[in-house]
């Protein structure tokens, strides 16, 4: 017979792993995948906004995340989630120099206005992150879903903001890891805001 404490046990264990699929399931680069996939479609067509869309996921990220996942190889980094703040530097610097490429290219092939808007605001974001890591660890993941989710119901309809409470969901997977405290949650979620607000006027 199990005991109470084995229960309680049992139970944070069920939720660590229900927070660990949340987290990666919901992970920045898959969400900013699907977010650069839909807007283009929106735009621009199924074909030809497939096609732009696939050119912006490889710039903004395969590449950053296909070095994360080199360095995670090399084991010169914790984990495809870049968990130690002070590792965080490189990789969003790498991040930076491939959106730049890649929103060159889309600038000059004549991308969806939409889907260019949301590459530089992701450059924006890469540019927040820097200077915000350099002395707190906000949570990316929270940011991410924030802004996936005001962009998304900006370009298709309010009726998307229905979405939010995946975005608490990911916040809670993120605490429950011990991975970021509340603060930083809540702060990444702001920021994500904020870059709905950016990508208005790039439109």
């Amino acid at each position: 017979m199990m005991t109470t404490a084995g229960v309680a046990a049992g139970g944070r264990t069920r939720s660590w792993r229900a927070a660990k699929l949340v987290t990666d399931v919901l992970s920045p680069g898959a969400l900013l995948s699907v977010l650069l996939l839909v807007v283009p479609v929106h735009a621009a067509g199924v074909r030809p906004g497939l096609g732009w869309g696939l050119v912006a996921v490889v710039f903004v990220s395969v590449i950053p995340l296909g070095y994360i996942f080199v360095r995670v190889r090399r084991r010169t980094l914790t984990d495809m989630h870049v968990g130690v703040r002070e590792h965080r530097l490189l990789p969003f610097v790498v991040g930076v120099v491939s959106v730049v490429a890649g929103l060159v290219v889309l600038l000059a092939g004549g991308a969806p206005s939409d889907l260019v808007a949301v590459v530089a605001v992701v450059l924006v974001d890469a540019a927040v992150l820097i200077v915000v890591s350099s002395f707190w660890k906000i949570s990316v993941h929270a940011m991410v879903a924030m802004m996936t989710t005001g962009i998304l119901a900006v370009v298709h309809g309010p009726v998307l903001w229905a979405l939010l409470p995946l975005v608490a969901l990911v916040a809670w997977s993120r605490v429950r890891l011990t991975d970021h405290s509340v603060a930083q949650v809540v702060a990444g979620a702001v920021v994500g805001l904020a870059m709905v607000a950016v990508f208005l006027p790039f439109r």
